[in-house]
C-alpha cells in the first residue's frame, strides 16, 4: 500500500484500514524489542503505543512514510523504556521512580490539554478545521488558503480565521 494511501485512511476515518497494513511492520518491532531484553508483550504495547502516536502526527505533521515513522516511533519509544529503567533507584524493590511518575503525570497532562484542543476544533465545524489545519500544520500562507478554501479574498479568510480562533478561545474558557 502506498504512503499517500495510507495516510489517506488515516486522516479519513478509515483507520482500521491502515491498522491492518501497518501490522506488517510488527514483526521489525517485535525483534528490535526482544533483542533488546523486552518481552513480546512488551513489544505489542509499545506497537500499540506506536499507533496511537501515528494517528496523532499524521493529523498535525507531514509525514511521507508513516510505516518508518511507525517503526521508528516504536524503536524510540523501546529505547526510552529502557533508559527510564536503568535510571530507577534500586535501592529495593519498593522503591518509586519519582522521575517516571513525574513523567507519567505530565504525560497524562499533556494528553487531556490535546484530547480538550481536538474536541474543541472538531467542535467549531469543518471550516474553522481545515483553516487551523493549513495554516498552522501546512504552514500555508493566507492567500493560499483563501485560494484553496474559495474565499473571495485574502481579507475574507483572515476575518474567518479571526473568528474561528474567538470561538475556540471562547470553548475552551467554558470548559475551564
Amino acid at each position: 500500500m502506498k504512503n499517500e494511501k495510507i495516510i489517506e485512511l488515516l486522516t479519513s476515518g478509515k483507520q482500521e484500514k491502515a491498522f491492518s497494513y501497518l501490522y506488517n511492520s510488527f514483526p521489525k518491532v517485535r525483534k528490535h524489542i526482544v533483542t533488546n531484553s523486552g518481552t513480546k508483550e512488551d513489544a505489542l504495547d509499545i506497537f500499540q503505543e506506536g499507533l496511537i502516536i501515528l494517528y496523532r502526527k499524521v493529523n498535525i505533521q507531514n509525514i511521507e512514510n508513516p510505516e518508518a515513522f511507525l517503526i521508528k516511533s516504536c524503536h524510540f519509544l523501546w529505547n526510552n523504556q529502557i533508559r527510564k529503567n536503568k535510571n530507577k533507584l534500586a535501592t529495593t524493590s519498593e522503591t518509586i521512580d519519582l522521575e517516571a511518575i513525574d513523567d507519567l503525570t505530565e504525560i497524562i497532562e499533556k494528553e487531556n490539554k490535546l484530547k480538550q484542543l481536538e474536541h474543541i476544533v472538531l467542535s467549531l465545524g469543518e471550516k474553522c478545521k481545515s483553516i487551523f489545519e493549513l495554516f498552522y500544520y501546512q504552514t500555508l500562507d493566507m492567500k493560499s488558503i483563501a485560494i484553496k478554501l474559495g474565499y473571495k479574498n485574502v481579507q475574507t479568510a483572515k476575518v474567518q480565521k479571526y473568528k474561528c480562533m474567538e470561538r475556540a478561545r471562547n470553548l475552551a474558557l467554558k470548559n475551564n
